[in-house]
């Protein structure tokens, strides 16, 4: 019986790829919800997706866009039998969701694509030393593993992924530089954690793409325990990124999951990688913002190219996405408690409140400071700060989406795209 696995697929539309991928465990399916329309999900009901997916999936544009979704379906399922995958371009009603589900997201849209490559690259272009190993935990859509590909500089890549499956469905994504099938790219399938129990080598920078600490038996990968283990494994000066979803919790998560990192972190910082995503990098050594390093890092063709895609253009643009450091981090979690082993207090919180980005976004935004960087010129600091504004500039007008303004929205994208009307992530999200 299947608890929880990681969640695949895409849907192609006009505007290239769009939607998200649903995996839901076969435990405990008949509900509210898209089982309803569905029943019980087993091998043999593939068809029963086909012939009902204009009532699962009523959203979608057209329904000869899903077939891929359906071939997807039946992939997964000669080789797993334990869980169905489907994909749609649809929102959720969460409310109609029993919180004992396993099902999380993910794609390989422009959001997406952002922050996971972010998720790799960023850490290894702010090392302080050069970087020769990296640990991914979770393939997911290979995004961020295939991101390590891209920096030459690395000799050994490692994958943890703890089904064979989800690293078959690379082919699936758009993005991953064919992280599937690289040789330079070792994947262990292994769970995440047991892998750094089990094997002791350590590495440059620790990585983690798993699903949100809510879904089931993930939270063991955002506990305070978890990052001692990891710590352990870290070369001197090492990185450790933990990918921070700020809008798949409340805020009262969010501060609990910081305070465990700090716990164990006594350097961190915090990046925004995507107007829903954050990334803390933590490491038991001071961590350096050389922007001479940084900048001849960046230049790297491989690095660029990869950047360039999703809106990260420059090194002034790489550092526009600091929020804060330490100082401001400990501020945000004040006396949240931190997440445990034996109180893994997330795995049971409520669902989000509706829109709860907009507090929780603007509340960390509201904390920034100045990124420190070093070796910097007053026409680098100009750099960063104008690429800084352009991207809260268009912040700005996500949270006015979200709060129905249009007034504003208008006024903030117009502004973002007029300063950086090139940026392939600002023209995707107005569908250019």
């Amino acid at each position: 019986m299947l608890v929880g696995t990681t969640l695949l697929g895409i849907v192609r539309a006009n505007n290239g790829v769009v939607g998200m991928a649903v995996a839901i465990s076969v435990m405990g399916l008949a509900g509210a919800g898209v089982a309803k329309s569905v029943g019980r999900i087993r091998a043999d009901a593939v068809d029963v997706f086909e012939d009902n997916f204009q009532t699962v999936a009523p959203k979608i544009t057209r329904i000869d866009r899903a077939r891929k979704a359906i071939r997807y379906v039946r992939y997964l399922l000669d080789r797993l039998d334990l869980a169905a995958f489907l994909v749609f371009d649809i929102e959720l009603p969460s409310r109609d969701i029993d919180r004992r589900w396993s099902f999380s997201n993910s794609g390989d849209a422009m959001p997406s694509l952002r922050y996971m490559r972010l998720q790799a690259l960023l850490p290894l272009i702010i090392h302080k030393d050069d970087p020769h190993s990296a640990l991914v935990i979770g393939f997911g859509t290979g995004i961020t593993a295939g991101a390590l590909l891209q920096y030459s500089g690395l000799n050994q890549r490692v994958c943890a992924e703890l089904l064979p499956t989800v690293v078959s469905a690379g082919p699936f994504f758009h993005g991953n530089f064919g992280a599937f099938s690289d040789s330079k790219l070792k994947v262990r399938l292994s769970d995440g954690r047991r892998e750094l129990l089990r094997n002791a080598q350590r590495y440059d920078l620790i990585t983690l793409e798993p699903p949100p600490p809510s879904a089931v038996g993930v939270v063991n990968l955002y506990s305070r325990d978890f990052y001692h283990l990891a710590a352990s494994r870290l070369q001197p000066n090492g990185l450790f990124a933990q990918w921070l979803p700020i809008a798949t919790q409340n805020d009262d998560d969010t501060r609990s999951l910081v305070r465990s990192f700090l716990d164990v972190f006594p350097y961190a910082t915090v990046w925004t990688t995507e107007l829903h995503e954050m990334l803390l990098i933590g490491s038991l050594s001071p961590i350096e913002l050389n922007l001479d390093r940084i900048s001849q890092r960046f230049n790297q063709t491989a690095i660029s190219d990869a950047l360039k895609e999703v809106g990260i253009s420059s090194s002034a643009a790489l550092l526009a996405t600091w929020v804060m450091g330490r100082e401001g981090l400990d501020h945000y979690a004040g006396t949240a408690l931190p997440v445990t082993d034996d109180r893994p207090r997330i795995e049971y919180s409520s669902w989000p409140r509706q829109d709860e980005i907009t507090r929780v976004l603007p509340e960390l935004l509201a904390l920034r400071s100045e990124p420190p960087v070093i070796d910097s010129s007053d026409t680098s600091l100009a750099n960063i700060s104008e690429e800084r504004e352009n991207l809260m500039a268009f912040y700005a007008a996500g949270i006015a989406a979200y709060n129905g303004d249009r007034r504003i929205w208008a006024r903030e994208i117009s502004q973002a795209l007029r300063r950086d009307p090139d940026n392939p992530y600002y023209n995707w999200a107005v569908n250019r």
